[in-house]
């Protein structure tokens, strides 16, 4: 199957994203199709992966086999490049970041704005200066589902810190772990420090900085229903207020781009909602939620026709 230098690997097992994956298959191979070769691992070929693996065992956890699918394609093929997208992924964008950067070893991208730890690692917060002088902060919390690797041992380096010191954050804690502690390997967080980027390769464009925030297109759990504790000031200073228009729907097409509330162009979309670990009638609900309340209509036609997510956004 190899064609090109770089592979794209997608892991699921759940046949409720069957839908959902359409959107990454078919993103992803519009915009980077031709530089890369895509491969997608599923229930319905996932045994005949599991036979061929040389350098693990298979084993019942999600998110460790596909860094470990994507190591053993990236060794068995010789790729000098991988890259790992999640299953609720839409791809919006030549990953200019990621395939133009053939010398660091891990390209990251940036996961909610929260600052999370173990016992062998701590996410950083930084200051940062804007250009009009004025100061904030940022979180380099990094997500595990939008992720390019130019060194299959690096890769490899996060399966085994992730297996040593395992716990719930899974191969998203391995990955924090390299980046922030081990530091083996160098690393770059392509859309960091987040205020000061030009490009968004994961969860910031929703413009929340939680999980379930967003119901039918309005914003929840913010203000006055503060369930994750922020500052009022902070929240109102961004508009997050219960039952406001969430940020998303302030999106716009630009010269065939797409671009969030802030203006910063989307390179991937990344839902991070959790729900894989939802009970059916609620991912149902979710799904729902996605296709007919989330987005705005230049936002869904840049979906369907620029991203070719057609039979999603039917």
């Amino acid at each position: 199957m190899k064609k090109n230098k770089t592979a794209c690997v997608v892991y699921y097992t759940d046949d409720r994203y069957d839908e959902l994956i359409t959107n990454v298959k078919n993103s992803f191979l519009t915009f980077n199709g031709e530089e890369c070769d895509y491969y997608q691992i599923d229930h319905s070929n996932q045994e005949e992966y599991n036979q061929q693996l040389q350098y693990f065992e298979f084993a019942p956890e999600t998110f460790l086999m596909q860094y470990i699918y994507a190591y053993e394609i990236m060794k068995k093929h010789e790729y000098e490049k991988v890259i790992i997208l999640g299953s609720d992924t839409i791809v919006c964008s030549r990953l200019d970041e990621f395939l133009d950067d053939n010398d660091t070893p891990v390209l990251a991208t940036l996961n909610y704005w929260i600052q999370e730890s173990t016992e062998h690692w701590k996410t950083p917060v930084i200051e940062v200066t804007l250009p009009d002088g004025s100061k904030t902060i940022d979180h380099l919390n990094v997500n595990a589902d939008v992720v390019c690797f130019n060194d299959a041992d690096a890769l490899l380096k996060v399966i085994t810190l992730s297996m040593e010191h395992y716990c719930h954050f899974s191969i998203q804690g391995g990955l924090n772990e390299l980046i922030h502690t081990d530091k083996s390997f160098e690393s770059k967080i392509v859309d960091s420090p987040y205020p000061l980027s030009k490009v968004s390769y994961n969860c910031r464009s929703k413009g929340v900085p939680r999980t379930s925030m967003i119901e039918k297109g309005k914003l929840i759990n913010c203000w006055p229903r503060n369930v994750h504790g922020f500052p009022y000031e902070w929240l109102a200073e961004r508009n997050l207020l219960d039952g406001e228009p969430s940020p998303i729907k302030s999106w716009y097409v630009k010269d065939n781009k797409l671009y969030t509330h802030d203006h910063k162009q989307i390179k991937v979309f990344h839902f991070v909602e959790g729900i894989g670990g939802r009970p059916l009638e609620k991912f149902n609900e979710l799904i729902g939620d996605f296709k007919h309340h989330w987005f705005n209509d230049a936002t869904i036609n840049f979906f369907r026709e620029q991203c070719n997510c057609k039979q999603f956004f039917s």
